[in-house]
């Protein structure tokens, strides 16, 4: 007999920024997941990562991931994710998700392969 063990994503709110729900699904010594619910116009501040990627996963609504290259500090275009659609941001570009609305906005980041750090970035 196969024994299921149900597994539920814990809450856990970030020190650097307030959302509607941050939860985490399942965290390695270099890999994170993790599922956000963002309202309308609520969003991640611009933030980098000095070790780790992230892909972002949409489940709900309308994600858009605002980049900037750190090191020319040259902005690029916004990445805009659908039900079903992920895209990837590279190690050493800021980045600002963000739910446009008009409803609420679910989706997961895979964040890995390394250390997990959090570093604010002020755009001009």
């Amino acid at each position: 007999m196969v024994t299921t063990k149900r597994f539920a994503a814990q809450e856990e709110q970030s020190t650097n920024f307030t959302i509607s729900s941050r939860k985490l699904v399942a965290k390695g010594t270099d890999v994170y997941v993790k599922e956000f619910l963002l309202a309308a116009k609520e969003e991640i501040p611009w933030h980098s990562h000095s070790n780790i990627f992230d892909i972002f996963y949409c489940l709900e609504g309308h994600l858009q991931v605002g980049r900037i290259e750190i090191s020319s500090g040259r902005r690029q275009p916004d990445i805009e994710l659908d039900v079903g659609e992920s895209a990837k941001v590279d190690v050493g570009t800021a980045h600002r998700p963000f739910n446009p609305g008009p409803g609420p906005c679910r989706f997961i980041s895979v964040q890995g392969v390394g250390a997990y750090d959090y570093l604010p970035y002020k755009t001009t």
